[in-house]
């Protein structure tokens, strides 16, 4: 299921990121990945964690640039569970 929610955020992160500006205002896309960011960081560590790891998982599922981009979505979005981040206990 983490894995799906993982690919929905990514889907959804992706649009707002790469949209052109004349179907989707930057200021816009901006502020909505500002507030996913942000209800993101409330998880629970654990939660956090989980989702990291999920994004890294579903990364083998784009290509090229994209691929990139989702394994780099924990650290951008500041999620704890990034590559180098000491894991919970």
């Amino acid at each position: 299921m983490m894995d799906q929610m993982a690919r929905a955020i990514a889907n959804l992160v992706m649009f707002l990121e790469f949209s052109p500006q004349d179907i989707l205002d930057e200021d816009a896309a901006m502020q909505a990945l500002e507030q996913l960011a942000g209800d993101l960081n409330a998880l629970d560590e654990s939660s956090q964690h989980a989702l990291s790891a999920s994004f890294r998982s579903i990364a083998s599922n784009y290509e090229g640039e994209d691929r990139t981009f989702v394994e780099q979505l924990p650290e951008a979005l500041g999620l704890h569970g990034t590559v180098g981040e000491d894991q919970p206990e």
